[in-house]
């Protein structure tokens, strides 16, 4: 098993002086940066800390300086009210309770409950600013008084609104179906001590809020009081715009999770939803917020995804000394903020840095003249070896050491390689034998072709350079180096070969494949006879008609289908030139239909599944049902599936010179179109994909970087298969631009593949056949015919098939008959 060896990128010496410089600095800042960017985090953090902690000590104040209120108004009232105050009119409970309300806008409203189901409420309208909107208000009301009572329809509530001077301005009057005993104020309420909600809807006026109530002594009445959360979302709003930047959202929350307070609106529509817990806005867990808020030993921020898929830290203290009542108060930063200054420091300095980087460069670059000058020498001193200039080759000196060393290793080494390089060429020729010789053995189909074509060619290149007189006797290789030169080529030039499919090389017959599908149309044609079978006895016995005659017609059915299937079976079999009269006869028989009952789309692989839907236009959802219903087809078709597209587009380098038509498929499988091949078993796919081996063989060659003494090699080894008439390929070279090795090679070619009796497809022709043959093509332009008769009359012929061929196989030939022509000529 070979390692490959892994590769490098290779720089210029200066530049990898100026990295390691440059490196350094960069190291250097980074580091420093780094440093910064982390203190400016955590300034960043203890700031908003600070912050913090002043904000939630104010809300703290706040909060606590509401509740305070609330609970001394409502204390006060229920000891100040000593008899029951339903008998009392709407102007005096009104003047009494606006009392308490006129100096505290935060307090939304107070009111009177009783056993009796009477209801009496004075509301603050300036508590809010869009109080009056809700309770139907005119500009000019201060307050309103709501008076319920009354029992089932005659049950009302009546409204009505006083100036601040508490003159009545106006009033309406609607039925009603509160009832104060059924409200948890009112069933949870004592006499010594306050009950208070959790934050909830105030459903009439769709605005959250809290109530506080207590118990009237010595009666059955029961005071309340209302706030509105609204009261202290303005408070955070004012307060968080003070000690905050103005970016950050602030919430205030229980231990429930119920928002108290926002500084933004947590909601878009127009009307108040009622207040979210703050698990639900945030998305993360309420017991990790609290646990954050009551750890002093806490890290924070703390990193949180909301649904919007925005990432935010979140800041948690905790607001109040009981902790069976604590409220907590949350700050929400977006991500990219709270660190925004520090990144931005980092970048600041990150960009001087740079700028040190690029008013250093030119200073490094110049310092590294010393190494780089004797460096450069050597270069030159390498390209001298590299031309393979030996003798060219010099010393350089300097002063720094290895550079010394380098260079006598480099006079040193010039020689070595000199005297080295007779010994590769040697390797060399003997690695491509190994090759065409590993070629030949890796396919049954070519034997020993590319072990004895360069035989036969050098056989007849050393008889050319021999020879005194005729034609050829001013041939000869110009040096050792052309004589390697067409020998490289020669061993070379089927190498192409190494990606012909087997199946196209071996293709017996014109349905064959990776198999002879002839079977698929013999069992197609079964089906047909026993169709014909089942029509015969369901005309018996179904359908009662005379059994002679539907036995006469069941046995004219079946002696038709004998005489088809022999009809096609021949026909495939491509040893007689097909008529256009036997090739309708064919499609005749192709339209014949049968009924196929299972799906043709199970078991595919995944790549013939690929093909078969890229080929449809549309897929048929329905087909697997359709086939078990069955599905009428041609007993012989050309699918869509049939044609195998190219995959890849060929193109030729117009260098090249190639000029072969390419097909537009790969290959086409269809089997009217295979049976009706008029000559042969090949498709014109499967010729161009035989004849696809020279390209391969061209772009293997031309791809390798040959010595200017082997740079023919390509050519020579890609032009056996051109013809003296120029109809050959892949080129259509003519006769002039066909050199005598290019001559050579394709006689060699010939006439090894004729007498060749390793090959599982055909034997080996006798001498005096393949003579004959070869005379044929010199006569239809496609050999030369003069280096034809020279191969016959120097013995070359005889010579290779003494080395090569069996005894049976050399028979008597006379070669007069085939010098007749240019016996007259001479004279």
């Amino acid at each position: 098993m070979t390692i490959k060896k892994p590769t490098f990128r290779r720089f210029p010496i200066k530049i990898l002086v100026a990295n390691m410089f440059l490196m350094a600095i960069v190291i250097t800042a980074g580091i420093a940066i780094s440093l910064q960017y982390n203190a400016s985090k955590n300034i960043a953090v203890t700031h908003m800390l600070s912050n913090m902690n002043l904000l939630s000590a104010h809300m703290r104040d706040s909060v606590h300086g509401l509740e305070k209120d609330a609970t001394q108004t409502v204390n006060l009232l229920a000891e100040l009210i000593v008899s029951d105050l339903s008998g009392a009119t709407i102007e005096d409970k009104t003047s009494l309770l606006s009392a308490f309300l006129r100096e505290r806008p935060e307090l939304y409203s107070l009111y009177i409950g009783d056993k009796q189901e009477n209801f009496f409420q004075i509301v603050n309208l300036d508590s809010a600013k869009d109080i009056r909107q809700r309770m139907g208000a005119q500009t000019d009301d201060r307050w309103a008084a709501v008076d319920i009572s009354g029992l089932g329809e005659q049950r009302l509530r009546r409204t009505y609104y006083y100036s601040d001077t508490l003159r009545l301005n106006h009033q309406k009057t609607e039925n009603s179906h509160f009832f104060p005993t059924k409200r948890p104020w009112f069933v949870a309420s004592e006499q010594n001590h306050i009950y208070k909600t959790e934050p909830y809807l105030f459903q009439h006026l769709q605005i959250s809020g809290q109530t506080y109530a207590k118990r009237i002594r010595n009666t059955e009445q029961v005071v309340g009081l209302d706030i509105l959360l609204s009261s202290l979302s303005d408070q955070l709003t004012l307060s968080s715009s003070t000690f905050l930047n103005g970016q950050e959202q602030a919430v205030l929350f229980n231990q429930n999770g119920n928002i108290l307070a926002s500084n933004s609106r947590l909601h878009d529509s127009d009307k108040t939803p009622p207040i979210p817990s703050l698990q639900d806005y945030l998305g993360t867990s309420l017991k990790r917020l609290i646990d954050l808020a009551n750890d002093p030993n806490a890290q924070q921020p703390m990193l949180i995804e909301k649904e919007d898929n925005q990432q935010y830290y979140v800041f948690v203290t905790a607001i109040g000394n009981d902790i069976l009542n604590r409220q907590y108060l949350a700050m929400l930063l977006p991500k990219d903020l709270l660190f925004q200054h520090a990144t931005e420091e980092a970048l600041h300095s990150a960009l001087f840095s740079a700028l040190v980087m690029v008013v250093l460069l030119p200073i490094i670059w110049l310092f590294s003249a010393p190494i780089v000058r004797p460096i450069r020498q050597l270069q030159r001193e390498t390209e001298k070896i590299k031309q393979r200039q030996f003798d060219d080759v010099t010393f350089t000196d300097s002063h720094i050491k290895e550079i010394w060393q380098l260079s006598n290793a480099f006079v040193a080494m010039s020689q070595d390689i000199k005297q080295h390089e007779e010994s590769l060429k040697e390797f060399l020729e003997a690695l491509i034998r190994l090759i065409a010789t590993a070629i030949d053995n890796k396919s049954a189909h070519t034997g020993g072709h590319c072990y004895r074509v360069p035989e036969l060619g050098l056989m007849l290149s050393e008889a050319l350079e021999q020879t005194q007189e005729g034609p050829y006797k001013d041939f000869q290789f110009a040096n050792a180096n052309e004589r390697l030169e067409f020998r490289i080529a020669a061993w070379l030039h089927d190498c192409g070969k190494i990606t012909m499919p087997e199946h196209i090389m071996d293709k017996g017959s014109k349905l064959e494949c990776l198999y002879n599908r002839i079977h698929e149309i013999r069992t197609r044609f079964e089906v047909l006879w026993r169709d014909a079978e089942i029509a015969y006895l369901h005309a018996v016995h179904m359908e009662k008609q005379n059994p002679e005659a539907a036995l006469k017609v069941w046995q004219e059915r079946q002696t038709a289908l004998q005489e088809q299937f022999a009809f096609i079976a021949k026909a495939n079999l491509g040893s007689e030139f097909m008529s256009e009269a036997d090739q309708q006869k064919v499609r005749d028989i192709g339209t014949q239909t049968w009924t196929r009952h299972f799906s043709d789309r199970l078991g595919l692989s995944p790549a013939e599944e690929t093909m078969r839907t890229t080929q449809t236009q549309t897929v048929d959802l329905n087909h697997e049902e359709r086939a078990q219903q069955g599905i009428t087809e041609n007993l012989l078709s050309d699918k869509p599936e049939h044609i195998i597209p190219r995959f890849k587009e060929m193109t030729f380098d117009p260098l090249l010179g190639i000029k072969m038509a390419v097909p537009e498929h790969q290959y086409n499988q269809g089997e009217i179109y295979n049976l009706t091949i008029p000559k042969g078993t090949l498709t014109k796919e499967d010729r161009f994909k035989i004849n696809e081996h020279i390209i391969s063989t061209i772009t293997m060659l031309e791809s390798l970087p040959f010595p200017p003494e082997l740079s023919r090699v390509p050519h020579y080894a890609s032009t056996h298969h051109e013809r003296m008439d120029g109809q050959g390929y892949p080129r259509k070279l003519s006769a002039e631009q066909l050199s005598i090795p290019d001559r050579v090679l394709m006689i060699a070619d010939v006439f090894e593949a004729l007498t060749a009796s390793d090959r599982p497809y055909k034997t080996g022709n006798p001498i005096s056949v393949t003579i004959d043959i070869m005379y044929k093509m010199c006569q239809e332009g496609h050999l030369d015919l003069q280096m034809f008769r020279f191969f016959l009359t120097s013995k070359t012929y005889l010579k290779y098939a003494q080395k090569f061929l069996p005894d049976s196989q050399i028979d008597d030939i006379d070669i007069e008959p085939y010098l007749e022509n240019k016996q007259r000529e001479d004279k």
